[in-house]
């Protein structure tokens, strides 16, 4: 990766026709970060080759710490469930979720049984559906509203039984949240800055401390990132560095309070890891990424909290839905990257 370090290391819906517009836009400047070894002339995109998972990102979330829920946008842009009991193993049916995506999913539970799955739809507004009993029966399309930029899909993320944040890059460019709590959605956009180049992605810890981590590209490709606290409210950009692959967004996660951190695909298409506090540099997984990662942790057949990562990877020419681990019961150690059958 060019400029990283490769080291181990049921609710009211607003108006649909609400238009984001920027009301305090905070500019993100460039950012100076060390090069790795090696010329820009051997650094480039890998070709993105055919999937039948369409493009971006799956969205993930785990209801329980242990199983999984991944939800896919196929090639004719139409939403897919896959659900895994324990977090490693995968039927081979999906359940078919309807839509028409214009862009990657997010998706987040807020308590056990509980699910919400958001999207940009084809009118550029945030879309969303929601499960109460663990994804048995499952809402029609709400509109949210706002009106997102082009190709570019939401986070989402809950710190709190009942309580979650959506943010989304609004058509001026810039950060928007919207959030749902006591059983009703925030009837306005918040608008939280910046110029970005890429969808946020989000995380939360909590319910004490209260806190909130996004990540974005600047305009300049590298890594941002915005910290919101319940006690002092969200502080300003700061720049992590690192340059993601064009095209490409970052992932997120937490381990409670102890750690919030991102992933991304460098620009030499291998994933890249790094987390708030880390004076070591990031940390780099071997890889062949056509695609941004999606993260969550959890506790499957791990001995502790293992973070699991989802993306496309090429292999002989195609891109394949595929899974990778990281055990933190066994000392800090990656896994292989394992294809995933869709549908």
């Amino acid at each position: 990766m060019k400029q990283l370090k490769h080291k181990r290391i049921l609710m009211s819906v607003a108006m649909a026709a609400l238009v984001l517009v920027s009301i305090s836009t905070v500019g993100v400047s460039a950012l100076s970060v060390s090069a790795a070894s090696g010329s820009s002339s051997n650094v480039k995109a890998p070709t993105l080759v055919g999937a039948a998972v369409g493009s971006g990102a799956p969205g993930v979330c785990s209801q329980d710490g242990k199983s999984l829920d991944l939800f896919i946008r196929d090639a004719s842009n139409a939403l897919w469930l896959k659900y895994s009991p324990d977090g490693v193993n995968w039927p081979t049916t999906s359940t078919p979720l309807g839509g028409k995506l214009a862009s990657a999913p997010a998706a987040v539970s807020t308590a056990p049984g509980w699910m919400y799955v958001f999207v940009q739809g084809t009118d550029g507004a945030l879309w969303m559906k929601y499960t109460a009993n663990n994804g048995t029966n499952w809402s029609g399309w709400l509109p949210l509203g706002g009106k997102l930029a082009s190709g570019k899909g939401p986070a989402a993320c809950s710190w709190a039984s009942g309580r979650l944040d959506v943010f989304v890059q609004g058509t001026d460019g810039a950060l928007w949240q919207k959030w749902l709590a006591g059983g009703s959605w925030s009837n306005y956009w918040y608008p939280l800055g910046g110029k970005l180049t890429s969808a946020p992605a989000a995380t939360a810890t909590g319910p004490s401390p209260n806190e909130i981590g996004v990540f974005v590209a600047g305009v300049n490709g590298a890594l941002y990132y915005k910290h919101y606290s319940s006690s002092t409210g969200w502080a300003g950009w700061v720049g992590v560095g690192g340059t993601v692959l064009a095209g490409t967004s970052p992932a997120a996660y937490n381990f409670g309070s102890s750690q919030i951190g991102w992933l991304v695909t460098g620009t030499d298409s291998n994933l890249y890891r790094n987390w708030v506090g880390n004076s070591a540099g990031y940390e780099g997984i071997s890889a062949t990424l056509t695609s941004s990662p999606a993260a969550t942790v959890i506790k499957p057949t791990m001995t502790s909290n293992g973070i699991v990562v989802f993306g496309r990877v090429s292999s002989g020419g195609t891109a394949t839905l595929s899974q990778i681990n990281y055990n933190y019961g066994a000392s800090g150690q990656w896994g292989s990257w394992t294809a995933i059958v869709f549908p």
